[in-house]
């Protein structure tokens, strides 16, 4: 009987293992297919609502440039009422910056609640929170202001590229992703054009009251804009978060083997971006008052012509590259001419403001060309389900470490060796990002996002077996 029994234990201890073992080959074999997407929400041509949501897009985000473009517009003023040398105005400019990563936790919410009400809730945001730094009284709370500001402008111009390259048909979804870079450069020659002005006539807190003005679109948005059709064909396929549980655990998914290349690549070629483009025009400002000897309306005038050639050139042209000849060549492209063109603008001792204009045309111009590149990627490599949680962890959070630490760095340099060459050094940034993109980033031209999504699994899959 005692022998009969540990028989009959043994088999089924046996039976379990083999029954673990199933489960597990099971898994495995489930986890190793490639994710079974929503059915395309594709459109083939740009309806009248199309049109108009570029409409609404474009002038949420003119605005965003608008209020994002300030602080460079009074830098000088505001390091001289507060008296900050280099080195604490670059801490100020990083823990302003930290907002943007902060953007990280409203971002991913669209993924749950869709697209329409957090881009409206980030336009109030942002607008609110410019006009309260109008009233700061002390550098302490300038900052918390322009921080939490900052929170709600990188979540609204996310958002905005989510918006098109989710909406758009494949053959124009390059050229809305330019026209909102472009538009950005819109908003910024808006910005130092109004501060030409404004700075001779009142103070810099006039800037700041200016900025509560795109409240009015939150009404424009919530009238006019649909939710994406996208975020709609996922909702009724029942794969929309439903719970904070669910908001939770779709955190990781970015981090599964399968998304893993795509979010570190995204990841590097921002952080080289950042290198450049974040402290281009706040230090180039100081540079020009203190170096040059401009006064505010020469150096005003130097950005907003050089945004001007940006606006008409840059971005139309970005556009036309990505579809002509294809996303990486044209990305590899911009961030040699960003390294290249940086380091001119600030090298190039020469007090003379039609070649400082010509100079930062070029740096513009590669710098809409680099974002708009950049931004295509960032929206094209991640699936519907997580399009908004994959751009908020590689764009807003570990996307934006250099933007932060690049400023500061450049400041304790720049007390040191001068800003001219504490900026040159950063130009190796984007020439590592081009590297990059050429060896690492897939061509995406020509193909719709659901056809993106299932190469890039299966590739993924393929390096896994």
């Amino acid at each position: 009987m005692e022998r009969s029994l540990a028989r009959l234990r043994l088999r089924t201890m046996h039976d379990a293992r083999k029954l673990r073992h199933i489960s597990t080959a099971e898994e495995r074999a489930a986890r190793e297919q490639p994710t079974v997407h929503p059915p395309s929400a594709e459109t083939t041509t740009m309806s009248p609502y199309l049109w108009a949501l570029l409409g609404m897009l474009v002038s949420a985000t003119v605005f965003d440039a608008f209020n994002l473009a300030i602080l460079s517009t009074v830098a000088p003023q505001i390091q001289r009422l507060y008296e900050l040398n280099h080195t604490e105005w670059g801490f100020i400019n990083l823990v302003i910056r930290i907002g943007a990563v902060v953007s990280f936790f409203v971002l991913m919410l669209a993924d749950r609640f869709g697209r329409r009400p957090i881009i409206t809730l980030t336009i109030f945001g942002y607008a609110l929170f410019t006009g309260l730094t109008a009233y700061a009284t002390n550098v302490y709370s300038f900052t918390l202001w322009q921080f939490c500001a900052r929170i709600f402008l990188a979540a609204e111009f996310a958002l905005a590229l989510i918006i098109i390259g989710e909406e758009y048909p494949t053959r124009f979804r390059s050229f809305g992703i330019s026209v909102l870079a472009g538009m950005g450069a819109f908003g910024t020659i808006l910005s130092f054009l109004t501060a030409r002005w404004v700075l001779t006539h009142y103070d810099w807190r006039t800037m700041y009251l200016l900025g509560l003005v795109p409240v009015v679109l939150v009404v424009l948005v919530r009238l006019g804009m649909r939710e994406t059709r996208r975020f709609e064909s996922l909702k009724d396929n029942g794969g929309v978060l439903q719970s904070w549980r669910d908001q939770l655990a779709a955190l990781k998914i970015p981090f599964q083997r399968r998304y893993r290349a795509r979010s570190l690549l995204v990841t590097l070629i921002w952080n080289c971006n950042h290198m450049v483009t974040s402290p281009a025009v706040t230090f180039w400002t100081i540079h020009a008052a203190s170096n040059l000897g401009f006064s505010p309306q020469q150096y005003t005038v130097v950005v907003a012509g050089a945004y001007v050639v940006g606006f008409v050139v840059g971005a139309p042209l970005a556009g036309f590259l990505m579809n002509r000849i294809g996303r990486r060549l044209s990305c590899a492209l911009y961030y040699f001419g960003a390294a290249i063109f940086i380091f001119a603008l600030f090298m190039v001792p020469a007090p003379s403001v039609f070649l400082q204009t010509l100079l930062m045309s070029t740096c513009i111009v590669c710098f809409l060309g680099a974002n708009s590149a950049t931004s295509t990627y960032a929206t094209e490599l991640f699936p519907t389900e997580i399009r908004a949680t994959g751009y908020s962890w590689t764009t807003n959070l570990f996307g934006r470490v250099t933007e932060i630490a690049t400023p500061l760095l450049i400041g304790i340099l720049a007390d040191r060796i001068g800003i001219p060459l504490s900026v040159g050094i950063m130009a190796i940034g984007p020439v590592l990002g081009a590297l990059l993109v050429l060896r690492y980033a897939p061509e995406t031209r020509g193909k719709t996002l659901e056809q993106i999504a299932y190469e890039l699994d299966r590739a993924a899959l393929g390096k896994q077996r």
